[in-house]
This record gives structure tokens, C-alpha cells and sequence, in this order.
């Protein structure tokens, strides 16, 4: 990461997930957020290791396959979780927000991710920690989109949601805020992409 970036206050989105493999519906999703959010950079954060996806190919390999998308300006790769040794996001926004203390982080995540958040370790820390944005992922059905507004983290922090009206300034909110976008749909997804694969191989 360049010197000047570290140095000067940003508005960051962390975009983080298992990238298995990453494809263009996940640079729609960080498109998305970048602009609707007005974030001056979108920062994606390949897991070294899901906990509750212990089945992976390399991180290396997951890596490459954000690269491979070729990654507009204001967008790159962060190794930050390699860095510093975090499995759990909770440990990393932690991190994150010491190393970093000018930033104003937003953290991204798939409508999909919320339904799943209680699972997560430490969770109310999370939505506690930095402002969040779910993004309905392009692939998503009515009904799984209507679910995770209806999930219990929807539901517990519903008082700290921010209407997708005023997106732009969820940035400068003070956690817990968030809020949740939809952008236009689309067919892809990472499970069918393993699947065409798969196919080509049998």
C-alpha cells in the first residue's frame, strides 16, 4: 500500500469474503458500494481462512482470482488478515481501526452474510465496530433477500438502520449504522462458477 494512502485521512469500504472463486458479480457488489457509498476506495480483503468455510483451495490461489478481475482504480488487494494473523472479522476491524485510526472504514457485506452474522464470532461487536452496508448480492432470489431483512441482526439493530436514500453518508455515521443497497441483479455467483467447472472436468 502506498505511503501517501497510509498517511491521509480515506473513507475505505472493507470488502472481505472467500473469493471462491471471485468473479464479476463481486466487482458489481464493490462497484456498487464504492459509488453509492461515495468511498474514495474499496479495499478487498481475500480470507485467509473462513472459519465456517474450512474447505478451500490456497489463499494464493483465491488471491489471484481477485487480480484477475483487474481491479479498477480506487480498488486493490488488501493482505491486511495475512498481516496480521486474524481469522475472525471481529479481530481484524479491531486491527484495522488502530493501525489505521484517520480512516473511516465501512464494512461490505453480501445480503447473505446478515443472515449468517449471529454465527459470526463476537457479532454485536461487529455491527458496534464501523458502519456496514449490506449489498444484495446480484445473484440473490426475492425471498433470500426478504429473509435477510428479516434476520435477527436486521432485526436487533433495526433502530441503526440508514435509508438507502442516504447511503452516501453512512460513512460519517457513528456504529451502529447500516444500511442495505440493492443494485441491479444479475446470474452470477461463485457456487456456479465452482459448478461449471466441475462439469468440465467429468
Amino acid at each position: 500500500m502506498a505511503k501517501a494512502l497510509q498517511n491521509r485521512a480515506q473513507t475505505i469500504g472493507l470488502f472481505g469474503g472467500s473469493f471462491n472463486p471471485a468473479h464479476q458479480g463481486h466487482l458489481h457488489v464493490a462497484n456498487c458500494g464504492l459509488q453509492q457509498l461515495g468511498l474514495d476506495q474499496i479495499w478487498w480483503m481475500v480470507s485467509p481462512q473462513n472459519p465456517l468455510k474450512p474447505k478451500q483451495p490456497p489463499y494464493e490461489q483465491r488471491v489471484a482470482t481477485v487480480d484477475a478481475l483487474g481491479l479498477p482504480p480506487r480498488m486493490h488487494i488488501s493482505h491486511m488478515e495475512m498481516e496480521f494473523g486474524t481469522n475472525y472479522t471481529v479481530q481484524t476491524l479491531r486491527r484495522a481501526k488502530k493501525r489505521w485510526p484517520r480512516h473511516r472504514f465501512v464494512f461490505l457485506m453480501g445480503a447473505d452474510n446478515l443472515r449468517q452474522l449471529p454465527q459470526w464470532r463476537g457479532w454485536r461487536e461487529i455491527m458496534e465496530s464501523v458502519p456496514i452496508a449490506v449489498i444484495a448480492r446480484p445473484e440473490q432470489k426475492t425471498s433470500d433477500t426478504l429473509k435477510a431483512r428479516l434476520s435477527q441482526a436486521a432485526r436487533s439493530y433495526d433502530h441503526a438502520r440508514i435509508p438507502e436514500s442516504q447511503a452516501h453518508a453512512l460513512v460519517w455515521h457513528d456504529a451502529p449504522a447500516w444500511t442495505y443497497l440493492t443494485p441491479p441483479m444479475s446470474t452470477l455467483s461463485s457456487s456456479a462458477i465452482r459448478a461449471a467447472k466441475d462439469g468440465e472436468t467429468t
